[in-house]
């Protein structure tokens, strides 16, 4: 996680229902600051619908 710059934006989005949400990088525990994308997906759980199905995405998002 600490190899992704500081001006990409990251989402969070929940694969059972399709909430998406801006990702914080500060939000991450220490021990997890440094950690593969997928081991911290493995931990993210939705915030609307409990699943524990949760992908980061990275680039640059725009509101329609």
């Amino acid at each position: 996680m600490n190899v992704a710059p500081h001006h990409m934006v990251i989402m969070a989005e929940c694969s059972a229902c399709g909430e998406a949400r801006e990702f914080s990088k500060t939000s991450l525990p220490p021990g997890l600051r440094h950690a593969e994308v997928r081991e911290v997906e493995k931990r993210l759980k939705c915030a609307s619908c409990g699943a524990k199905a949760g992908k980061l995405r990275f680039g640059s998002y725009r509101d329609d």
